[in-house]
């Protein structure tokens, strides 16, 4: 059989007869086994047989499936001869059968993967019996529950979303009105702005002194980048050489199309500043306007910030440093603590006559709203005409027209009113309070490792909340990232948020998580998802088909895994079972010839209410490791760790074993402190030069005891000849009485030592301290 190739065909395929039905074949050297579809072994009648174990298939999306079927010696008929293949019975939805590298060996097969040709040895001739071709694969639809039932086998699932593209701003010259006003629109800033009616001032603290921050430290590109746009404010004219002993450090902040913007951090003098007062409108209060709209347009003000002058006494507190030099604004900069509020009193008085009637403006964000084309573009031509007499300058590839759908101030408006039901929402909460004109706002804040949550309240309630489940990426951040807590050095997150937190007025301070309830709840939210589940074993699947599975995931979760496992008193039970020695005891407890023992009602063999744990290493390591490791053990010492194990659990000599186990801890010998006197240093002896001079002496304990009761024995040797005695004593006589032994005994036959070694046993220590050295 031979096909035709079509033009560059990705793999290898082609039509076998296999049961005299034509089966489409991928010919796949990277796989160890050949295949074959379950649909068409049932189609075909062909004969599934048992494999005798288990094969784990790993599939090229990274999943991992268990077969154990195969189709033995099934005939595939190749130039008129039969060839025969064992064929693993699998679930594929592409083709009928894969040809794997077992098949390939052996029939001697050659792959030219430059003609996709497959060339095989038949009857002793090589004959090629494939040319690359690609069959047309339907699209198939089925139904939810053949979907779930997909998942349940392991298959890798993929949700995908259609949106319209073609919803696009039209573009400047394809707008009559907007062609009009294209010098609102400038590739740049033509220079620096008209004085207005107020310029912008900062007022400080009476008495307050000048502050001066040294500059941050900046990587190599960030002062490439420094530079360069330090070039061109000073081009534009915006910044000029100062001598202000005012100076704030710089950083760099990336924008969503990944260019750097440079910030400076005011901070320092954002503390010193008289807050404007000058209110923000409430977003859902400039929604609430746009009823029975129908067609927007909205306009982004390129750079809105430095389109409004300093005035001339505050430009030196706008000062900042840099590695090339000091520098001053003169106009607003990004950072500073009134100026959002500045801003929006010059828009609010540039616009007065429209607000809420067609226009309204958020900053540095314009929405024009209309109820018909017709009259919306003459609404949009009144605006532009303003901003053209107040030279306010548009960024045009920001701004959008004539739309019936747009995104503003982070909700999508449209003509059908998709914003009334959030509307509702928000205002029918019934937990939720007014905000009142007087009193600050607090703001409680909380992390975990599922999500984010705040709570807005003002006099002990809840003004307004909030959460949001983190991505993948943002679960690897670190605590402190998550909390914002103190901050030395900050990453290009920390700054973007640092920049936002400069416009408020704001203190940070810590809560409990036992005290910051609300916040710590939302924060902890989960969402129930549909998950996929790969079992690995086969005597679980059983058991997890008869079980009520739910998964919790994250909201861009992809994968949760679940692991069952039997309890640790399952265990025990049936190791119980198998040790002789409780066996014996089980038999005596039956049989009425032991108290101590007794059975409970599920079989479990206790030493009173303690749980008798069989002789096997690996219960009684878990039992143990579980006490000394768990997260809320903080690996105790032996002895309370014997007692916090001793009312539940029993073994023979269960208390030396966990003496022992804990001894093995590393973390606990690396970590704990020493409760014990000191060791001392070693020091080099001399060589003694007469007899009896320098001596040494230890005990030896742990002996038995003989008939007097003495169960130690003190070693005292001579350095020079090595001579000994050894003195029996008792391991509860006194230093007094040890000492009259040591002068009756060694003192009396060979005088007083000059020198004594030993360690440092308290009792010696006394000896020789108080007895020895008396005249």
């Amino acid at each position: 059989m031979k096909e035709q190739a079509p033009t560059a065909p990705e793999v290898i395929t082609g039509s076998f007869s296999i049961y005299s039905s034509s089966a489409h074949v991928l010919i796949d050297p990277g796989s160890n086994c050949s295949f074959i579809s379950h649909d068409f072994a049932s189609r075909v009648h062909a004969s599934i047989e048992p494999l005798g174990h288990d094969l784990c298939v790993y599939m090229p999306t990274g999943g991992v499936i268990l077969v154990n079927t195969v189709v033995r010696s099934c005939p595939i008929v190749v130039e008129g001869v039969t060839l025969y293949a064992d064929l693993v019975v699998i679930n594929l939805r592409e083709f009928d059968v894969i040809l794997g590298m077992n098949w390939l060996a052996s029939n001697h097969a050659l792959v030219d993967c430059q003609t996709k040709e497959v060339v095989v040895e038949i009857n002793g001739q090589m004959k090629t019996v494939i040319v690359g071709e690609r069959k047309v694969i339907q699209n198939y639809l089925i139904s939810a529950v053949t979907a779930f039932n997909l998942i349940k086998e392991g298959c890798e699932t993929y949700l995908a979303s259609v949106y319209d593209t073609t919803k696009v701003s039209p573009g400047v010259l394809e707008v009559p009105v907007v062609r009009e006003f294209s010098d609102v629109f400038p590739e740049e800033l033509p220079g620096l702005p008209p004085h207005r009616e107020v310029d912008f001032g900062i007022e400080t603290i009476p008495g307050a002194a000048p502050i001066s921050i040294a500059p941050y430290k900046m990587a190599p590109s960030e002062l490439k980048e420094l530079k360069k746009q330090l070039e061109e404010l000073l081009d534009k004219g915006f910044i000029r050489p100062s001598i202000s002993p005012w100076g704030a450090p710089v950083l760099f902040v990336k924008k969503k199309d990944g260019s750097m913007r440079l910030c400076v951090d005011y901070g320092q003098l954002n503390q010193i500043t008289i807050k404007n007062k000058y209110p923000l409108p409430r977003i859902d209060d400039l929604l609430d306007q746009l009823k029975g709209a129908t067609v927007f347009s909205k306009i982004d003000l390129r750079s809105g910030y430095w389109q409004l002058r300093i005035e001339e006494g505050s430009i030196p507190k706008t000062a900042f440093r840099t590695r090339y030099g000091h520098y001053e604004f003169v106009v607003m900069p990004f950072g500073l603590t009134n100026a959002p509020a500045a801003f929006m009193s010059l828009m609010n008085k540039t616009l007065q006559p429209f607000l809420d009637q067609f226009v309204i403006v958020f900053i540095d964000d314009i929405l024009i709203y209309s109820r018909s084309p017709k009259e919306h573009e003459q609404h949009l031509w009144t605006v532009l005409q303003i901003l053209r007499e107040k030279q306010l300058y548009a960024k045009f590839s920001k701004c959008e027209f004539l739309m019936e759908e747009i995104a503003f101030l982070g909700h999508v408006v449209s003509k059908e009113g998709s914003f009334e039901e959030l509307k509702k929402r928000l205002t029918s909460a019934p937990v939720l309070a007014l905000p009142s004109g007087d009193g600050g706002y607090v703001v409680y804040t909380d992390a975990s490792r599922q999500g984010l949550g705040c709570v807005l309240m003002q006099h002990g309630k809840v003004i307004a909340y909030a959460s949001r489940q983190l991505r993948p990426h943002g679960m690897n951040y670190p605590t402190h990232d998550l909390k914002l807590a103190a901050i030395k050095e900050l990453n290009l997150r920390q700054r973007r948020w640092i920049e936002l937190l400069k416009d408020y007025d704001c203190t940070i301070d810590y809560h409990p998580g036992k005290a910051n309830i609300i916040a710590d709840a939302l924060s902890r939210k989960t969402v129930d998802q549909l998950a996929g589940m790969i079992c690995y074993n086969v005597e679980y699947l059983t058991a997890l088909r008869a079980m009520n599975v739910h998964f919790s995931v994250g909201g861009d979760l992809l994968l949760a895994t679940m692991q069952v496992k039997p309890s640790l008193k399952d265990k025990i039970k049936d190791a119980q079972d198998k040790d002789p020695y409780l066996q014996k005891m089980k038999t005596k407890v039956q049989e009425g010839k032991n108290d101590q023992f007794v059975i409970h009602n599920d079989g479990t063999l206790l030493n009173g209410k303690r749980m008798c744990v069989p002789n096997v290493e690996e219960l009684r390591t878990k039992i143990m490791y579980e006490a000394h490791y768990a997260p809320y053990a903080m690996h105790p010492g032996s002895t309370k760790m014997y007692r916090d194990l001793r009312p539940y659990y029993w073994w023979p000599a269960m208390k030396k074993d966990v003496a022992e186990f804990v001894a093995r801890c590393l973390t606990c010998q690396q970590v704990k402190a020493k409760h014990q006197a000191p060791i001392g240093k070693l020091h080099p002896v001399s060589i003694p030069e007469w007899k009896w001079k320098k001596i040494t002496m230890d005990f030896v304990i742990g002996l038995p005891r003989t008939f007097r009761k003495h169960d130690v024995v003190w070693v005292i040797v001579d350095r020079l000849p090595k001579s000994a005695h050894f003195l029996p004593i008792r391991q509860n006589d006194s230093s007094d009485k040890l000492a009259e032994l040591y002068v009756s005994e060694i003192v009396r036959l060979h005088g007083i030592p000059s020198s004594i070694v030993f360690d440092r046993d308290p009792r010696l220590l006394l000896i020789y301290g108080e007895t020895c050295t008396e005249p």
